[in-house]
């Protein structure tokens, strides 16, 4: 089976991705060109369909031999990712973001098995560390809801905190990912909920 999950996590270590921005907190809305899916984040983020550099993420991959087979092709203009959106108010030294990716998977799976499937890849990358699992509804859709916690090394060494709705839709899975750092969890808490509360799917 094709690797559903694809962008585990971004971890985005202010790498010259992050412009600067300005505004209260609104929320705009962004359509996923293409992809029939849309949600809303706060006006001030930055956020572009381009994704990211494919040095990122060869960075990334050498330094994380995990993740390698999860963030390799990434880049580049057929990249799963297909959207990006980053809080311009970088804390230490890492941008919270949320990344929408987009991949196909065989017909006829479940959703038990989609769910199934996702949780093994985490288990691949997270190894020992508790994953967070139950399943959500928005806007009439089925996701599995996933958080978890994952070490990376960018340059340095750092811990994440991670929340992912993984949608099985027919032909796709798409994840939507939301990355913030441990200790700003309940800070961006009502954040993420409202962003994925606006997701949205369209034929």
């Amino acid at each position: 089976m094709r690797r559903i999950v694809v962008a585990v996590v971004l971890v985005l270590l202010a790498t010259g991705i992050v412009g600067s921005a300005l505004g209260a907190e609104k929320y705009r809305r962004y359509v996923v060109r293409g992809e029939g899916i849309s949600l809303a984040v706060p006006a001030s983020w930055v956020a572009t369909a381009g994704g990211v550099s494919p040095a990122v993420l060869d960075r990334l991959a050498r330094e994380n031999p995990k993740l390698a087979p999860f963030v390799r092709g990434l880049g580049g203009p057929n990249s799963p990712m297909k959207f990006i959106a980053l809080d311009p108010k970088v804390r230490n030294g890492f941008a919270t973001n949320v990344n929408v990716v987009v991949v196909p998977v065989r017909t006829g799976i479940t959703f038990a098995q989609y769910r199934q499937a996702l949780v093994a890849e985490l288990r691949s990358v997270v190894g020992s560390e508790p994953i967070e699992q139950s399943v959500a509804t928005i806007d009439g859709v089925r996701a599995a809801r996933l958080r978890y916690r994952l070490r990376l090394t960018f340059g340095k060494s750092i811990t994440t905190r991670t929340l992912q709705y993984a949608f099985l839709t027919p032909g796709r899975s798409v994840v939507v990912t939301y990355t913030t750092l441990p200790r700003f969890s309940s800070t961006y808490a009502e954040t993420f909920g409202r962003s994925a509360a606006s997701i949205r799917f369209t034929s």
